[in-house]
């Protein structure tokens, strides 16, 4: 396989698992602090953010060799995916009590930043 193809797969799970170390700090500090309204809307957020990394890693097509029009509408699906997911934390983080809205899209902003990171790193 292409070494370019395993250094990539290779970051997407280590941005994969340090999100999932993230949500599992933030469930622990959740117990421990005083802080519950904003850590509710950062877990929510976070969660919202995986979904949205989930996408993005899952729209990436390494190895389907999609092309032209199908990859147009397959990132289309993402995008819109993606809106979804934003559009249905933020109406939880808004309906749920002893949630803080802005806390829940900081989390769900999260999820891009492990990527922008993730990926921007040098090898």
């Amino acid at each position: 396989m292409n070494t370019d193809i395993v250094k990539l797969q290779t970051r997407l799970r280590v941005i994969q698992w340090a999100g999932l170390a993230f949500i599992g700090l933030t469930v622990i500090a959740r117990f421990v602090t005083p802080w519950h309204e904003v850590l509710n809307g950062l877990l929510i957020g976070e969660v919202g953010g995986a979904g949205a990394v989930w996408s993005m890693v899952r729209q990436g097509h390494l190895r389907d060799n999609q092309q032209g029009p199908a990859l147009m509408v397959s990132g289309i699906i993402g995008f819109f995916t993606r809106m979804i997911l934003l559009i249905a934390v933020m109406v939880l983080a808004i309906k749920l009590p002893h949630v803080n809205v802005i806390a829940a899209l900081v989390g769900y902003l999260l999820g891009f930043v492990f990527i922008v990171v993730g990926l921007s790193r040098s090898a």
